[in-house]
């Protein structure tokens, strides 16, 4: 079976790859955001996460930020391998 490919969707595919080109950029800042935390805290994500949401860290704006960020970057990874796959 022969797929053509219609001339007005490589646009799409070139509009795609640019905005994986753009979460990918704003991946690396958050994940140097991210390190800056963990050396701060002398804590791996994991490890803050597991303290975080078990209440044993209290309730710094800090530490919600830290869980935003984390949440953020997993979102963002699942949105590049999502269109990184189309």
């Amino acid at each position: 079976m022969n797929v053509a490919i219609a001339d007005d969707a490589i646009p799409v595919k070139e509009s795609i790859q640019k905005e994986v080109v753009l979460l990918e950029s704003k991946k690396h800042l958050v994940e140097a955001e991210i390190q800056e935390f963990e050396e701060k805290y002398h804590l791996k994500s994991a490890e803050f996460l597991v303290k975080f949401e078990s209440g044993n860290l209290g309730d710094s704006q800090t530490f919600f930020e830290w869980c935003g960020l984390l949440t953020g970057l997993k979102k963002m990874e699942m949105n590049i391998r999502s269109m990184s796959n189309s």
